[in-house]
């Protein structure tokens, strides 16, 4: 039966001396394999409150605890337990499918599915594979709704993206910028929200609507930044493939002024060739309606293709690469973009969570800009370095630290910029 346990062994590994803590720790097992869980958590629950500083007993402490827990479908404690195991021994497996497991009864099945994933690409034995990868299928059909959620704090060393110069040629001539088009620093809140709702519709169909909010807020409101989008379409969940139809509706606002609207349409399909590695590609076309200038304006389209990989308990690889037109009522707005980026996101034994995400942009435009006398094209490199501390989790917010450097070079002087910025906050998103 799919909710049926994945247990294939009774304990962790656990210290070799058999001291008195090891004894008690002992008889707990006993107990549990004896289906007698009020005893054994009256044998451990002592050990949990005090304790002994030998690291693998008392994570075999916790885990045992969990396993109770677990039986005893209070999901949340369970899910405490084995979390706080993970974070000194992110390589435990069985503590993984465990926690994959304590989310899946809770319904939460992102994180259920990021668990197994990781589980996955341990050494388990077939059977236990093949466990692993039913819940994963389940999990496909099953997601329903999910959220995620950032509050932070962010310092920005240039929020309007302004260059790195504080004059500029045009017509021939030389002109000195305003303070406001220069570079300007400050520091602000910045939200970031998504949510979706995907009931069942048929029997491989889910129908998906979802919101997702953005929103950066400074002192100086000329640079605050907005976007909302709300989206909604099929979902085809095959035994290898999933397959998208969206549209997308979207707004932005800067300096609280209503800057874009766009509306999109896309398809996109993912092939699982096994349960750690994936291929996707997807086609968008969309409109954009500039209005503060509306010589911006214009359709566009977008082709992508991407890929992920899993090669241990504790990482995870993805790639994706992207090429793109974007018209204008006159081609010196037009443009062509090329992109390509990289990630990985491991998990270390202190609690911490590590995450690199590089990239690069090229764009194109179609024609020289009139006041330069030159086709602007431009190149940007962007790193981005991400550290979660999963030893604090507070309501399942867990704190965040964020930097992303982002350098633009331009053959036009006004856009080339470089920018650094910091977020500290809490995220839902693991």
């Amino acid at each position: 039966m799919l909710i049926a346990s994945l247990i294939v062994a009774a304990t962790l590994p656990s210290a070799p001396a058999l001291s008195d803590g090891d004894a008690v720790v002992l008889a707990a097992e006993q107990a549990i394999t004896a289906n007698q869980p009020d005893r054994a958590r009256e044998l451990l629950e002592p050990l949990a409150a005090h304790p002994s500083g030998n690291r693998a007993r008392d994570n075999q402490v916790l885990f045992l605890l969990g396993l109770i827990d677990l039986a005893q479908a209070d999901y949340a404690a369970a899910i405490a337990r084995f979390h706080r195991v993970l974070v000194t021994e992110p390589g435990q497996v069985r503590v993984r499918l465990e926690l994959g497991r304590a989310y899946f009864m809770a319904h939460d099945y992102e994180n259920a599915r990021a668990q197994f994933l990781y589980a996955r690409a341990g050494h388990l034995p077939k059977a236990v594979l093949a466990n692993v990868d039913h819940y994963l299928d389940a999990i496909r059909f099953l997601r329903r709704f999910s959220y995620g959620f950032t509050l932070s704090v962010a310092g920005d060393s240039n929020l309007n993206a302004g260059p790195a110069t504080d004059s500029v040629t045009l017509f021939g001539l030389p002109f000195q910028l305003p303070p406001a088009s220069q570079a300007n620093a400050g520091v602000g809140l910045a939200i970031d929200g998504n949510a979706e709702w995907a009931p069942r519709v048929g029997k491989a169909v889910r129908w998906r609507s979802g919101l997702v909010v953005h929103r950066s807020q400074y002192r100086q409101t000329a640079y605050d930044d907005m976007t909302t989008s709300a989206y909604s379409g099929p979902h085809v969940t095959l035994k290898k493939w999933d397959f998208n139809l969206l549209g997308t509706l979207s707004r932005r606002w800067y300096g609280d002024r209503v800057y874009t609207d766009t509306l999109a349409g896309s398809v996109d399909a993912t092939w699982f060739a096994t349960t750690r590695f994936g291929l996707g590609g997807a086609a968008a076309i969309s409109t954009t309606r500039y209005a503060m200038n509306p010589l911006q304006t214009g359709g566009g389209h977008t082709l992508s293709a991407n890929v992920f990989y899993i090669p241990t308990t504790t990482s995870i690889m993805r790639a994706s690469a992207a090429v793109g037109w974007q018209g204008a009522e006159i081609a010196a707005y037009a443009n062509r973009i090329d992109q390509l980026g990289v990630s990985y996101t491991r998990e270390f034994g202190a609690g911490i969570t590590l995450g690199l995400a590089p990239g690069w942009t090229r764009i194109a435009y179609d024609a020289p800009l009139a006041a330069f006398g030159t086709t602007r094209v431009d190149h940007q490199l962007s790193g981005q370095v991400t550290l979660l501390d999963r030893r604090i989790d507070w309501h399942g917010l867990t704190p965040r630290v964020v930097y992303t450097y982002t350098r633009n070079d331009s053959t036009i002087g006004l856009y080339r910029f470089r920018r650094s910025r910091v977020e500290l906050g809490l995220t839902r998103m693991f």
